[in-house]
């Protein structure tokens, strides 16, 4: 897997892998568009639909469940194709979809999430019907039956890409938290430095020795806190820019993938 860290994720791999549990998943698919070679190659099966077994359309992608389904809700969506999500079943009944056919077809996609939390990927059935019981394979419709094969396949770019702004978008408030304990972190600062100012004004003003030797006592004590308190700020803004690091790398991944 070292090719993968070289190509997209140089240095931050490991971090990335260890906050979302889609990245290593994003990165295989990533290095294998880059090396020409897809994972997903869909293929004609039969599978069961609602307790009957139906000619289906399959595909497995390398993704978490929640992403594939996202996915083509928002692929579906875009297209212009209403939808609706029930356990693991996304159905579009009645539409006009020329991506897959010319008339009136019914669309059910069923999700199969293979290991825990989509561990070894997702699998994805596709049924076309064109009415109760009429459900499409090669045999009865090749053009139907190709461009549901060819869908399937292409869909795989449109996951990656949603799993990649799904992604963005955690890193992005993951930025915006370290963002506001920075600020804190120097607002802090800035209000120890103001009691510094204030207990050496009272000191140099100061005749009692006694009370110099508070006053000295308290001074001590601020300055400790204020290297602490610029020990944490140092450590949060370097990890305030790692996290701005890991996003732009997201980012600019999502750029590549869209313009493939």
């Amino acid at each position: 897997m070292a090719n993968i860290k070289t190509i997209y994720y140089p240095f931050t791999l490991k971090n990335l892998i260890m906050t979302n549990r889609y990245l290593f998943l994003m990165a295989l698919w990533g290095c294998l568009l880059f090396t020409g070679k897809a994972f997903s190659q869909a293929k004609e099966t039969n599978a069961s639909l609602n307790g009957m077994e139906r000619p289906a359309f399959t595909d497995l992608y390398p993704y978490a469940g929640d992403v594939v389904t996202g996915a083509i809700r928002q692929r579906l969506k875009k297209d212009g194709i209403s939808n609706n999500l029930r356990k693991g079943q996304i159905t579009s009944q009645g539409v006009q979809y020329a991506a897959l056919s010319p008339g009136t077809i019914d669309l059910y996609f069923q999700i199969d999430e293979k290991g825990k939390r989509g561990k070894n990927g997702t699998a994805v059935n596709l049924f076309i019907s064109k009415g109760q019981d009429h459900f499409i394979s090669r045999k009865e419709d090749r053009e139907v039956s190709r461009n549901a094969i060819r869908f399937l396949d292409d869909l795989e770019k449109d996951i990656a890409q949603y799993g990649l702004q799904a992604q963005i978008a955690e890193q992005q408030n993951r930025v915006d938290d370290r963002a506001k304990d920075y600020k804190k972190l120097l607002k802090g600062e800035r209000k120890l430095e103001s009691k510094r100012y204030n207990l050496q004004r009272d000191l140099s003003g100061e005749t009692n020795p006694d009370k110099q030797d508070k006053y000295r006592k308290k001074l001590l004590k601020l300055e400790r806190d204020l290297s602490s308190k610029k020990a944490d700020i140092q450590e949060t803004q370097r990890d305030l820019q790692r996290q701005k690091d890991q996003l732009e790398i997201l980012q600019d991944h999502l750029r590549n993938t869209a313009g493939r």
